[in-house]
């Protein structure tokens, strides 16, 4: 009985001490487990956390994992062993396969580098932007500015109204003007000796015949305008001799120069004086345009673009009730001045200078005709320059009045 109470008693401690040991066995083993996750043996040949490759294992695929060697898909983050070492997320292996993760360049690849061409090369996109402004045409605006380049104007108190304009204004265009003006210059006293009470333009400080300073210029376009104290000193027929005599002298110093003959403008109503009155001035300009047509010389049509509905000179524009003009007549002229040489730019004018354009057939059969003719034996015609009346040829000079 006492032996049976005493079993009894033994197996029940017993039965409580390993109820009371399992715990602590099991957390013993879990932390175990734990400790061995945490820390990898060197190698890696042991346990395969989660997103490793198991080695040499050619089964299922855990999610993540990649099996080695392997040539399919390389899933986010993982890298084959064997491959060029590990690859972090966005990197390329070096001379890696054909997938190119976004952002990333392969390694010698010289192809899809976008964003980094030299196609998108800030720099060389503003080399091609310089090139292109070097290239560039001038605008009809800079070419009609270019124009007057080299160019001077001749004439009277009107002319020399203007040359104060231009002085003022300034500007591309104007300012590349020069002018030989004075007041009551005229073809006449052109071609009068200079003397110290002669009339004649001022020129580097002193006076000088206009064909010598324009000479002196190296003018490469020559505006004349005279006849207001021309017309009454004798017929028409004259005075445009004597304009014809002048330009011959200026051709004689400036061959290369370009000649372009203004026309007279007009006068008040009621200030006639002699010859000088509207009606004669019209004719004079007639002739005038016939001059340039025969001999090749430009002609700018000014005086009909500043008269009223009459044919005077409109009040509107003239200072002194009789024939000098007024700031807003040269911004007419000027206007006019531009037009014309956007035509003889265009080659558009009724009045080319340097004669009419040959076209390009008859220029190719008249160098055939030339080619032709080498060889032969011919004399040279003497040089034909225009020469005023008798009365005003003299030896002092090319048509120079004694």
């Amino acid at each position: 009985m006492r032996k049976g109470w005493k079993y009894r008693l033994f197996c029940g401690s017993l039965a409580l001490a390993v109820a009371a040991a399992e715990p602590a066995v099991i957390y013993a083993e879990e932390g175990s487990k734990t400790e061995t996750q945490e820390t990898l043996p060197e190698g890696g040949a042991g346990e395969n956390p989660e997103g490793s490759q198991p080695e040499g294992d050619a089964g299922e695929n855990p999610e993540g994992n990649q099996p080695e060697g392997g040539a399919g898909e390389n899933p986010e983050g993982s890298q084959p062993e064997g491959g060029a070492g590990e690859n972090p997320e966005g990197s390329q292996p070096e001379g890696g396969a054909r997938e190119n993760p976004e952002g990333s360049q392969p390694v010698g690849d010289a192809g899809g580098n976008e964003g980094n061409s030299r196609e998108d090369s800030p720099e060389d996109g503003l080399s091609e932007d310089i090139d292109g402004q070097e290239q560039q045409e001038p605008t009809m605006d800079e070419q009609i500015d270019a124009y007057f380049e080299g160019s001077a104007f001749v004439g009277d108190s009107v002319m020399q109204g203007y040359g104060s304009y231009a002085m003022r204004r300034g500007g591309p265009c104007l300012g590349r003007m020069q002018f030989l003006a004075a007041v009551s210059f005229s073809v006449f006293n052109a071609l009068r000796p200079v003397t110290a009470k002669s009339t004649h333009p001022i020129y580097q400080g002193q006076k000088r015949y206009v064909w010598e300073s324009l000479g002196m210029m190296q003018a490469k376009k020559v505006f004349l305008f005279f006849g207001l104290n021309d017309i009454d000193m004798g017929p028409l027929e004259s005075t445009c001799a004597r304009y014809a005599q002048v330009i011959a002298n200026i051709k004689a110093n400036c061959p290369e120069a370009e000649i372009h003959i203004i026309s007279m403008t007009y006068i008040r109503p009621g200030k006639a004086k002699g010859r000088l009155n509207n009606p004669t001035i019209r004719q004079f300009n007639g002739m005038l345009q016939q001059m340039a047509l025969e001999n090749g010389w430009g002609y700018v049509e000014v005086a009909n673009h500043l008269a009223d509905a009459n044919g005077d000179l409109a009040a509107v524009y003239c200072s002194d009730n009789y024939c000098h003009l007024k700031t807003s007549a040269y911004d007419v002229w000027t206007a006019v001045l531009r037009e014309y040489a956007q035509s003889q730019i265009e080659g558009t004018s009724p009045f080319p200078a340097g004669g009419p354009r040959v076209p390009e057939e008859e220029e190719t059969e008249a160098s055939d005709d030339e080619a032709a003719e080498e060889g032969q034996d011919t004399e040279e015609p003497e040089t034909s320059r225009v020469i005023g009346p008798k009365e005003e040829e003299s030896l002092a000079g090319p048509g120079v009045v004694e």
